[in-house]
C-alpha cells in the first residue's frame, strides 16, 4: 500500500503498509534492549478497541500511526517505536482468536500471532512479536499460545508488570464477548485489512536509538528512565549483547520501584550529582551525571545500590538485623507526610551507610522529627529545600550528622514554634492523616501505622454539623466549631467502614460504633472510651495534652 520515501542522507526509509504487513507468515519483531516493558492501562486499551470498533461500524481504514524498525543481520526487526500498540493489538486478536468457535477462523486470526505448525517447537521464529526478556515468556504462556487467554491460570509476579496484562486481558474478555461473534469477525476483517500505519525503517543499531530519542522526546513521552536509559547506553558504546544484559537488569530495577519509581530516583540522584541544576530529569541527566562518573561504573556499582535505598524509602522495610524493627517505626512515619524532600538525604545516607544499625536508627529518628518539623514550621518549599541540601551536603561529605549544629538540631525558638504550630488547625487531609497516625504511635500502647492499614482519619466533632444534630447544643458557636474542628485534639482513627458509619453522627452513637461494632480500636481512639462529653474545652485540654506527649518524644527523649 503506497510506495517508499526513501531519504538518501539518513537512510530513513517510510512507506504506508497494512498491519497484516508486518504480521505476516516469517515475520519477527523483537524489542530492543533499551524498550521500556509493556505500559497500557485499560483507558488506553479501551481507546484503542473503540477507534477499531467506529472503523469497523463505518467500513473505514484506522491509522495507527509509525511503526519504527530496525532491521538486524539475521534478518528480524527490532521495534524502536510501536511496542504498546503492536503488543495490545496482538492481544486483542489472540481474546477473539480463544473465542471463536469456527477452526478456519481462528487459524486465520492465530495467523497474526504465530505459525501454528511451528509454535508447538518453541523457536522464536515461529511467533510475529517478542517482547524483552521480562515480559516475554509471560506473553508467550498467557496470550501468544492458543486458548491461553481464557484460560487465565498464569499468576503475575509482583515485581513484574505482568498484572497490567492480565487486568487488560479481563477487560478484553468482558467487552470482546459482549460483541458477539458476528461483529467480532468483522472487527477481525478491520483489524487485518484496514488497520494501516507507516513503516519506518531504520539502517542500523546508532539510527535505532535515535529515532528512538527524537520520538520518545516529542508529543507524549515515556517514562523518564526509559530515555536516560537510552543515554546510558549510548554513552557506555555497548555491543548489542551488553546492551541487552545491562537493560534486562534496568527492567529489573523497575520491576522492583515501578516505573514512576524508577523516575523518581533517577531525579534524585540528579541532585545528589548536581544541586543547582533544573529541567526534566531526562534532559539534563547526562550532562549530570554521566559527565562525572563512568557510565558502566554507574549502571555495574552504583545504581543497584541506590535502587535498594530508594526501595527501603518506598517500602519502609529496611534490613539492620536486631534493629530492623526500630528503624522501620521511622521510616514508615516518614512515608505518611505529604512533602518528599526528604527523600533525599534519605537515600544519600542508605547509599553511604548502609550497614551500620545504631547509627541507622539515630539518624532516621532525628529525620523523621525533622521532616514534620518542616512540614508545622518551615511555609515554603525553598527554606525546606535549604535545610535537607545542608543535610544532604554532611552526608555525602561524610561530615559529623549530630553535633549541635546539624540541620538535625533543633533550637528552643524553632522547638517553641513547633509547638505552636501543633496546637493549631491543620488543613490538609495529609497533614491530619499524618499527625494522627503518628500521635497514635507515640501513646501508650500505640503502635506504628503504615500507609497500606486500614486505618483513617475520624474528626470527633464532624467537619460538617447538620443543622438538626445535638452537636449545636454543646458546641453552640460556629467560629468555635471551625476553629477546633481540624486540631489535634479532636482525632481519632479509625477503619474506614466505620469513618463512614460514623460520619456526622452524635457523640454517644459515635463511640457506640467505635467500641462496639467489633473493629479494630487505635490507641488514638481508646482514650475516648470513657470519656462522656465532647465539649470545646474537651477538644483543647486533648490537644494540649497530645501536643505534649509528641514534643517530649521528639526533643526531650530523643536529644537526651
Amino acid at each position: 500500500m503506497g510506495s517508499e520515501t526513501p531519504r538518501s542522507d539518513s537512510g530513513i526509509r517510510a512507506r504506508e503498509c497494512a498491519l497484516s504487513d508486518i504480521l505476516s507468515p516469517g515475520s519477527q519483531l523483537k524489542m530492543p534492549p533499551y524498550q521500556r516493558s509493556y505500559s497500557w492501562e485499560e483507558n488506553e486499551v479501551r481507546e484503542l478497541l473503540d477507534d477499531l470498533l467506529n472503523a469497523t461500524e463505518n467500513g473505514r481504514y484506522h491509522f495507527i500511526g509509525a511503526i519504527v524498525l530496525v532491521r538486524m543481520e539475521d534478518n528480524t526487526y527490532q521495534v524502536v517505536d510501536g511496542q504498546q500498540r503492536l503488543t495490545t493489538l496482538t492481544m486483542i486478536l489472540a481474546m477473539m482468536r480463544d473465542l471463536e468457535t469456527d477452526p478456519v477462523r481462528k487459524a486465520e486470526i492465530h495467523a497474526l500471532i504465530g505459525d501454528s505448525d511451528r509454535t508447538m517447537l518453541g523457536e522464536g521464529a515461529a511467533w510475529r512479536l517478542t517482547l524483552n526478556d521480562v515480559d516475554n515468556p509471560f506473553f508467550r504462556e498467557a496470550i501468544q499460545a492458543e486458548g491461553a487467554t481464557l484460560r487465565r491460570d498464569l499468576i503475575a509476579s509482583d515485581e513484574s508488570n505482568h498484572e497490567v496484562m492480565q487486568k487488560n486481558l479481563a477487560f478484553l474478555h468482558e467487552e470482546l464477548e459482549e460483541l458477539g461473534e458476528a461483529t467480532r469477525r468483522t472487527l477481525f476483517e478491520t483489524i487485518r485489512d484496514r488497520v494501516v500505519l507507516v513503516r519506518v525503517g531504520v539502517p542500523d543499531w546508532d539510527g535505532g536509538y535515535e529515532v528512538f530519542r527524537v520520538l520518545n522526546t516529542r508529543g507524549k513521552a515515556p517514562n523518564s528512565h526509559d530515555i536516560v536509559k537510552t543515554e546510558i547506553l549510548q554513552h557506555a558504546n555497548f555491543d548489542q549483547a551488553e546492551a541487552s544484559r545491562y537493560a534486562r537488569e534496568w527492567l529489573e530495577h523497575e520491576a522492583k520501584l515501578g516505573g514512576g519509581g524508577l523516575d523518581d530516583l533517577l531525579n534524585i540522584i540528579r541532585q545528589l550529582y548536581g544541586r543547582n541544576t533544573k529541567g526534566k530529569t531526562a534532559n539534563v541527566f547526562a550532562k549530570v551525571v554521566l559527565s562525572k562518573v563512568d557510565s558502566r561504573t554507574f549502571v555495574d556499582d552504583e545504581l543497584p545500590r541506590y535502587v535498594e535505598a530508594y526501595r527501603i524509602v518506598l517500602k519502609g522495610d529496611p534490613d539492620f538485623g536486631p534493629l530492623t524493627e526500630a528503624i522501620r517505626a521511622p521510616l514508615n512515619h516518614l512515608r505518611l507526610l505529604d512533602h518528599r524532600l526528604w527523600q533525599v538525604p534519605a537515600v544519600a545516607y542508605l547509599y553511604k551507610h548502609p550497614d551500620d544499625g545504631e547509627q541507622a536508627l539515630k539518624f532516621f529518628q532525628m529525620l523523621e522529627r525533622l521532616a514534620y518539623a518542616m512540614m508545622l514550621h518551615f511555609t515554603t518549599a525553598s527554606a525546606r529545600q535549604k535545610r535537607y541540601q545542608k543535610l544532604t551536603q554532611l552526608i555525602q561529605g561524610d561530615k559529623p550528622l549530630f553535633d549541635r549544629s546539624s540541620p538535625l538540631r533543633f533550637a528552643k525558638d524553632e522547638q517553641k514554634k513547633v509547638r505552636e504550630r501543633m496546637t493549631g488547625r491543620f488543613a490538609t487531609f495529609g497533614q491530619r492523616r499524618a499527625m494522627a497516625l503518628r500521635t497514635n504511635a507515640a501513646l501508650e500502647n500505640g503502635e506504628m501505622i503504615t500507609l497500606e492499614d486500614d486505618a483513617t482519619v475520624e474528626h470527633v466533632l464532624p467537619r460538617s454539623v447538620p443543622e438538626e444534630s445535638y452537636w449545636h447544643a454543646t458546641w453552640p458557636r460556629t467560629q468555635v466549631q471551625r476553629e477546633l474542628c481540624e486540631t489535634l485534639g479532636n482525632f481519632v482513627i479509625v477503619p474506614q467502614r466505620i469513618n463512614h458509619q460514623a460520619d456526622r453522627l452524635d457523640f454517644r452513637e459515635k463511640k457506640r460504633i467505635f467500641f462496639e461494632s467489633g473493629a479494630r480500636v487505635f490507641a488514638l481512639t481508646e482514650d475516648l472510651r470513657h470519656r462522656n462529653t465532647w465539649t470545646p474545652e474537651d477538644v483543647r485540654a486533648r490537644t494540649e495534652q497530645l501536643v505534649d506527649i509528641l514534643m517530649d518524644e521528639w526533643f526531650s527523649a530523643l536529644d537526651d
